[in-house]
């Protein structure tokens, strides 16, 4: 029982720590840019997730499932793993990057240069992939409205974003590139099916 408890705690504190590394983004592996209103409104999930994470970890609030049973075990081994797996594909997401992404969600930006390497090859925004993929890790970590919350706003924000962002690759000079790589490569989940892309940028 006691491991089952030590487990459900190192899978909240992991899931904390995932939401630190995507809250610190902006400063360590971005182009400078305004935090503009959608930025904020796409960061809101994260907070409320993590303030539910906080809150759960010092007993202020409590999880769904009980702390110590066999399903607690089962979700906190699982959010373990959604939160490691986040962790992996932010890093190779960035890494897949010659130059630093620019910062979310500035209104005037043109796409520049199309990145189909690494996790780019099978989907389109890998790093909105692995947000999501951190939140379940949260809700498996601590079942709470705060994180099923948290990962449903974040689902519809980020959704919207992908569009809109997809809409100006559209529009861009990188257009038909665009179109021939969305149709082998997912939003955030890979395609069952499809030719490879050719893996480099620009």
């Amino acid at each position: 029982m006691d491991a089952v408890v030590a487990l459900n705690a190192v899978g909240t504190c992991l899931s904390l720590l995932v939401l630190v590394r995507i809250g610190l983004l902006p400063r360590t592996s971005f182009r400078p840019g305004r935090r503009t209103l959608a930025w904020w409104l796409n960061s809101a999930p994260f907070w409320l997730a993590g303030t539910g994470l906080l809150a759960v970890l010092s007993g202020i609030a409590s999880p769904y499932l009980q702390r110590g049973g066999a399903a607690s075990a089962v979700s906190s081994a699982l959010g373990l793993a959604a939160a490691a797996s986040a962790l992996a594909v932010m890093g190779r997401a960035l890494a897949a990057h010659e130059r630093p992404p620019a910062l979310w969600h500035q209104p005037h930006d043109v796409p520049e240069h199309l990145v189909t390497s690494g996790p780019y090859a099978h989907v389109r925004h890998p790093l909105y992939a692995a947000f999501l993929l951190a939140l379940i890790g949260c809700v498996l970590a601590a079942p709470h409205w705060s994180t099923l919350l948290g990962l449903g706003l974040a689902a519809y924000r980020l959704n919207g974003t992908a569009a809109a962002e997809e809409a100006r690759f559209l529009a861009s000079g990188l257009g038909a590139r665009y179109a021939a790589y969305a149709r082998v490569a997912g939003r955030f989940l890979p395609r069952l099916r499809g030719a490879g892309i050719p893996r480099r940028t620009g």
